[in-house]
């Protein structure tokens, strides 16, 4: 599959197959790569948490300009109908962009099993124009010049935000507290627990920082990562980030972030991926839903940026053609 925009900036997946030969060549030998060319420069559209369920909503007409559209979830319960609703709402205006989808908590309150809603989601969006993306990637950009990898996952929050050793305490309030547990669902009549968004939090952060590394190693002059997570990553390539979860407490508005009662609640928000954001590899920008207030900060090396909506608070600073340029 190839994602395409109109010239001059054309868009690929990241696992579509690189020349062999001429300017965009990967030699096999360590530190033979050609030096890659100048940046280019993205628009990113995002926005996130309509929650079509319980307010209409439309998208702006005319459309911003962008490159690509990056929605982090929250569109509506079930992720096959939030997939419709998106593509509906566009109504095939944005042409050849790429649209990516990654799922938020929101997308699973309808009980489907998040394996079976995933496995109908991923085809359907396919057939619509609107990639959807679990600890996945795809990459913006022609072949022959610098591109942009978008890794994609829920990062459902590990509990872990006040500490390790605080987990239990937040998972055991979590258990009676947390709305996700009784519309969710790990598998028919299962509810979806806390430990079950602990441990797709570690297969996602996983992910995200092995890619990291690939997109590192692979668009530098390291030569070849044994076996890496991504392949076919080009000279000079970027990488961006887009989690439906928080990926640090400074996402979060100070009521929430320090709460004075209920402690354990902002755990269920967020997780601390600072040292992701600050290490070998950072993502040049990582994009987030499931908060209530829009965000546009930065965390080590990586700028944070955020754009929910609420129809309660038409102050928390969401903007319905807010783009970004990365």
């Amino acid at each position: 599959m190839t994602l395409h925009v109109p010239d001059p900036v054309a868009r690929a997946e990241v696992h579509a197959p690189v020349p062999t030969e001429g300017p965009s060549a990967v030699p096999a030998a360590p530190g033979a790569r050609s030096a890659p060319s100048e940046p280019v420069p993205f628009r990113l559209w995002t926005l996130s948490d309509l929650r079509v369920d319980r307010a209409p909503h439309v998208l702006p007409d005319p459309l911003p300009d962008f490159d690509a559209l990056l929605v982090p979830g929250g569109i509506a319960p079930g992720l096959c109908r939030s997939v419709r609703w998106l593509a509906d709402a566009l109504g095939g205006r944005q042409g050849r962009r790429p649209v990516v989808l990654v799922p938020g908590p929101a997308e699973y309150l309808d009980g489907e099993p998040v394996g079976e809603a995933l496995a109908e989601a991923v085809p359907l969006g396919a057939a619509l124009g609107i990639t959807v993306l679990h600890d996945g990637a795809v990459r913006l950009g022609d072949p022959l010049r610098p591109g942009l990898i978008i890794l994609g996952a829920t990062l459902w929050t590990d509990f872990a935000l006040d500490g390790v050793e605080n987990a239990r305490t937040a998972r055991a309030h979590a258990r009676s507290r947390w709305t996700v547990t009784d519309r969710a669902a790990s598998a028919p009549g299962v509810p979806f627990c806390p430990h079950d968004a602990a441990g797709a939090h570690a297969r996602s952060r996983a992910f995200i920082e092995d890619a990291l590394n690939a997109v590192a190693v692979g668009a530098g002059s390291y030569g070849h990562m044994p076996n890496p997570v991504l392949r076919d990553i080009g000279p000079g390539d970027r990488a961006a980030v887009v989690t439906a979860f928080a990926p640090s407490r400074s996402c979060l508005p100070p009521t929430l972030a320090r709460p004075v009662l209920d402690p354990w609640r902002v755990c269920w928000h967020a997780s601390a991926l600072e040292p992701v954001m600050e290490g070998w590899g950072a993502p040049a920008v990582w994009i987030h839903g499931n908060v209530p207030q829009a965000c546009d900060l930065r965390l080590g090396r990586t700028r944070v940026v955020s754009n929910p909506y609420d129809p309660d608070d038409p102050t928390n600073g969401f903007d319905a053609s807010r783009t970004i340029l990365v």
